[in-house]
């Protein structure tokens, strides 16, 4: 009766045994001919699970910043099969991780799991509940005066850049012992800092390693640290880190917007602009354009996409900023821009001197290339005329400060010369409209400008009756 029962049930089981071993090997089949593709944790805590759904058992416990290698995906995207960094293959929920491509462009490993109804409770299971992490990577505050950022982890690398007391730096990994930190500038820029120079807000050992783990070093001999490559390249996506973000038609406020973006979503790189300010994007909605650089984050230098236009910005870094029909102090006047307004950079003249730009007003022109703040190597802007000549040298007039372009003449309208900026104040001279004269200071309200005229009279006239060359705020203050 004994041996009836044993042989009545061995034959199912081992058929179930056996369809068991094959689903294992189709996935792992599968699992090896996947593209290889990363993610990133974005919770405290994360659950890896035995299957595509709550009710598996938990098999890995991953934290917040470790990177997976993402395998294939359920049907509906919700859950992902992923390898994580102790080589344990299983499920996450797809909402807690930052992928390096669309989860929609991995393997389907069969169909969605339907997940049993729970019994009512309030208490979500760990792990599978998103701990609130802002930003969403890992960051550190720099800890010293001046930080520098170098091409590998070592003093001995080139220096790249250097961070300052107080920026915020993206981590992206660390080298083996810990000791310097993979990170990304509040400029984009990619190195590799000190970590005992900088405070982080999430502990530097559950950093992915970037590079070989730097060797034991032997008592009484050097150790030579080999330089460590940067990450493997993964394909060009962003995830938006401001509340809406607004893409526009071309990289520049001024351009009209044609789509936006929220906190959290992801975009797809497609180029920059010269200096990087402005990417452009594919929105999820499959509308491209142009972001401003700032509010997006990726793990990706964003100096290595290409360039797609032959443009970058600049600021204005004067009281107000003419824009002129050509590259000299000669040319009409088209409009303005005030102190801080953002110029789209066009191009240059030979000599770098003069710019041709975009106001905010959408008005192209020719501004002096000394009143714009950029970071822009100007070389790399298109030539677009030929060197301005240089201005003559006045005697008494401070370098640099070319002479006023006067108005039309006109002898019978006249002005007064004084000895102070007051109205009250003697007269030393006259001068007339159109009358070519050299500004040599100014008072300290911006409201007088002291003048030398060629036959030998100076004085003071009221700001408003000069045409000035330059901004009267580079003119010296001689009357407090």
């Amino acid at each position: 009766m004994n041996s009836s029962i044993r042989t009545r049930y061995f034959w199912p089981a081992a058929v179930l045994v056996a369809l068991a071993l094959l689903a294992i090997g189709l996935v792992t089949v599968q699992s090896t001919s996947a593209q290889s593709a990363t993610a990133v944790v974005n919770t405290g805590a994360l659950n890896v699970r035995s299957g595509p759904g709550t009710q598996f058992s938990v098999v890995d416990v991953v934290l917040q910043g470790e990177v997976l290698t993402m395998i294939a995906r359920t049907t509906d995207n919700s859950w992902v099969f992923v390898r994580t960094p102790k080589n344990i293959d299983g499920w996450v929920n797809a909402q807690y991780i930052i992928p390096s491509v669309p989860i929609n462009t991995l393997p389907i490993i069969g169909a969605v799991t339907p997940t049993p109804t729970p019994p009512p409770t309030n208490t979500p299971a760990p792990g599978d509940t998103p701990v609130p992490v802002n930003p969403i990577y890992a960051t550190a505050v720099v800890n010293t005066g001046a930080l520098n950022v170098r091409s590998g982890p070592a003093p001995t690398f080139t220096i790249l850049t250097a961070v300052y007391q107080g920026d915020i730096l993206t981590m992206l990994g660390r080298n083996g012992d810990g000791s310097w930190i993979y990170i990304s500038t509040p400029s984009n820029v990619v190195g590799w800092v000190n970590a005992k120079y900088v405070i982080p807000s999430f502990p530097i050992a559950n950093l992915p390693i970037i590079g070989p783990v730097a060797p034991t070093p032997v008592p009484g001999t050097a150790t030579p640290i080999p330089p460590t490559p940067p990450p493997t390249a993964v394909p060009s996506s962003a995830v938006v880190t401001t509340g809406a973000l607004n893409v526009r038609s071309g990289p520049g406020l001024s351009y009209s917007r044609v789509d936006g973006v929220d906190y959290g979503q992801y975009v797809t790189l497609m180029g920059r602009n010269l200096d990087t300010t402005w990417i452009k994007v594919l929105t999820p909605n499959g509308k491209q354009g142009w972001v401003n650089g700032k509010y997006i984050a990726t793990t990706i230098n964003m100096n290595t996409l290409p360039v797609l236009t032959q443009t970058g910005t600049g600021i204005v870094v004067t009281g107000v900023l003419n824009v002129r029909s050509g590259p000299g102090p000669g040319y009409s006047i088209l409009t303005s821009a005030p102190y801080g307004a953002n110029m789209t950079l066009l191009g240059r003249t030979s000599d770098n001197r003069w710019l041709r730009l975009r106001a905010p007003d959408w008005t192209e022109g020719w501004s002096n290339g000394a009143y714009i703040a950029t970071s822009l190597d100007l070389n790399l802007l298109p030539v677009l005329a030929g060197p301005v000549p240089t201005v003559p040298a006045v005697p008494g007039v401070p370098p640099g400060i070319p002479p006023v372009v006067p108005p039309p003449v006109d002898p019978g309208n006249t002005a007064s010369l004084r000895a102070c900026p007051n109205t009250a104040c003697a007269i030393t001279g006259s001068v007339y409209s159109g009358l070519s004269v050299t500004a040599t200071g100014r008072s300290a309200d911006n409201t007088w400008i002291f003048v030398n005229v060629s036959n030998g009279q100076q004085g003071w006239i009221p700001a408003q009756y000069v045409v000035l060359a330059v901004p009267i705020e580079s003119l010296p203050v001689l009357n407090g």
